[in-house]
């Protein structure tokens, strides 16, 4: 995908935003790619309101979304001409599927009851996913949700189990982790830069504090493991 290589496996799927070459293969045994593509004026706006704001690889929660629309997709080729049923459609698969992904894997966060979409704690955890590599600190996101800092990080503590700071750690690792194992051309620093991390080496610190290795460890163990 525009020079690059990046790997995907089971469980997870690849969106590309408009106008993003690429091509792919299967590097061991079967496997069967479902694809939807979505055109017209708003789709790029429409993709950015969902969240959806870059190319790249995703975690599915529920893979069967796409077997299901393909099919109601199929279903309204033989009964509707209708352009409003299949807006509607196309609408409703870009919706669900916006529930069902992540572009950040969570394995650096513990366990935790879903939260309330109008919870303090869901909406700073929103806007740090979606600015990851820009600086964000504590009192910036106070200001963004009308608190003072120490009720705000009080509420996210109780919520979350972490603080701010810690969880935006844990975000920014997890999307290194991924950056790491999808793109093998891309060198640790580079990807320490794009997840926010200016210095390397308060990455590679950052990296094996969380994970209990350095990213070059890392990515030897994830490809030895993970690629047949």
């Amino acid at each position: 995908m525009s020079g690059e290589t990046m790997k995907i496996r089971e469980g997870e799927c690849f969106i590309l935003l408009p106008e993003v070459p690429c091509s792919y293969h299967g590097l061991g045994k079967k496997w069967i790619v479902s694809s939807a593509g979505f055109t017209g004026g708003i789709s790029s706006s429409l993709f950015d309101c969902l969240g959806i704001r870059e190319s790249g690889v995703y975690t599915i929660s529920d893979p069967g979304i796409f077997i299901r629309y393909i099919a109601k997709l199929r279903k309204l080729t033989q009964n509707s001409q209708l352009q409003k049923d299949w807006s509607d459609c196309c609408y409703r698969f870009l919706l669900d599927l916006s529930h069902a992904i992540t572009f950040h894997p969570g394995n650096e966060l513990p366990e935790q009851k879903e939260l309330p979409e109008d919870s303090y704690a869901f909406r700073v955890i929103r806007y740090l996913e979606s600015h990851l590599a820009e600086p964000v600190s504590v009192n910036d996101l106070a200001d963004l949700m009308g608190l003072n800092s120490e009720y705000l990080c009080t509420v996210f503590k109780k919520e979350t189990g972490l603080t701010i700071i810690q969880y935006l750690q844990r975000l920014r690792i997890g999307r290194a982790r991924m950056m790491l194992e999808r793109f093998p051309e891309r060198d640790a620093a580079e990807i320490g830069r794009a997840c926010g991390y200016e210095s390397p080496s308060y990455f590679g610190l950052q990296f094996k504090r969380i994970t209990g290795s350095t990213p070059n460890q890392y990515r030897k163990t994830a490809a030895s493991v993970r690629v047949p």
